[in-house]
């Protein structure tokens, strides 16, 4: 793969994860979520840039599990928020 591009990317991703975690310190819920969510599948992309570049075989894995519990882990903090909060059951 070109150089350039791999430092693009990461360049990109960095950004990416900037704005992420302003998302994710605002006060509402939903941009706590969103913030998550976005961090997940940068740092999961990072990890795999990372495992192309460095041979590393079990990378992939540690980021395919990542990918997994990130949607997860919203899916159940909506739950329970939503479950905490008696106006809406």
């Amino acid at each position: 793969m070109n150089e350039y591009v791999l430092y693009f990317t990461m360049i990109s991703l960095v950004f990416g994860a900037f704005s992420a975690l302003k998302l994710a310190f605002r006060k509402e819920t939903s941009n706590v979520l969103i913030g998550e969510g976005l961090m997940a599948v940068i740092i999961a992309t990072f990890l795999v840039i990372l495992a192309e570049i460095y041979s590393i075989a079990y990378v992939e894995t540690v980021a395919l599990l990542l990918l997994v519990c990130g949607p997860i882990g919203t899916i159940a903090f909506s739950k329970f928020m939503k479950k905490g909060n008696p106006a809406e059951v």
